[in-house]
């Protein structure tokens, strides 16, 4: 009985790491036309944004006014360092806004805290999908003055004005404050070829394991 046992659960194993190898090779195609789906767009012409024709990925251009407040979102740099996305509110008409991405900083700057209401602003960017808080994600603390995820729905009930799910990541420097780091693209990892080699290794192994086990 012993043997039965083992032998299903041996093949159960097998199957589902195959299995995990098979959905990261799904997961690598996916991947790839999403890294080219973003490519080919930040190569395009910027269009003007219009409120009712967007989408993600899309390279947008916009001008106008934002909101007096800007914000500090802790996040590491793509070589480990620590430091901080700055980001405005754009107020795109009078009830909907648009987060904007405006550069990295190493460190809090309470020089770039406010914008001028009274400038006129020019942003070209990509819209990214608005990102909801992740799992491993600290909570934001009230006593500190950055954030650790941007909280669309407390923002859009403090200011009274709807979030379109996309965040404006710049593709030039700030021309307001040049002192930010414009290399501020969001990268995507793709490793699922990695995970998939991995899983069909570890999947053959068993079964090498198994065949001598079974000779015995």
């Amino acid at each position: 009985m012993k043997k039965i046992f083992f032998n299903i659960f041996s093949t159960l194993i097998i199957f589902l790491l195959f299995g995990l190898g098979t959905w990261q090779l799904v997961r690598l195609q996916w991947k790839q036309e999403l890294i080219l789906e973003i490519k080919n767009s930040s190569e395009q012409e910027a269009q003007i944004f219009q409120t009712n024709n967007h989408k993600k990925f899309q390279k947008v251009k916009l001008q106008g006014k934002l909101l007096k407040n800007n914000y500090f979102i802790y996040r590491l740099s793509e070589k480990g360092k620590y430091g901080f996305d700055l980001l405005s509110i754009f107020q795109v008409d009078s009830a909907n806004v648009l987060l904007v991405k405006r550069g990295w900083t190493k460190k809090i700057d309470n020089s770039i805290n406010l914008n001028n209401t009274e400038d006129i602003f020019e942003f070209e960017g990509v819209l990214y999908p608005l990102k909801a808080k992740g799992i491993f994600t600290p909570n934001n603390n009230p006593k500190e003055n950055f954030l650790y995820y941007f909280d669309k729905q407390a923002f859009e009930k403090e200011l009274n004005n709807k979030f379109y799910p996309y965040i404006l990541v710049q593709s030039k420097k700030d021309l307001k404050f040049p002192n930010l780091e414009s290399k501020q693209g969001i990268t995507i990892s793709n490793n699922h070829l990695q995970y998939a080699v991995t899983w069909f290794v570890l999947a053959i192994g068993i079964i090498i394991a198994f065949w001598f086990y079974k000779r015995k």
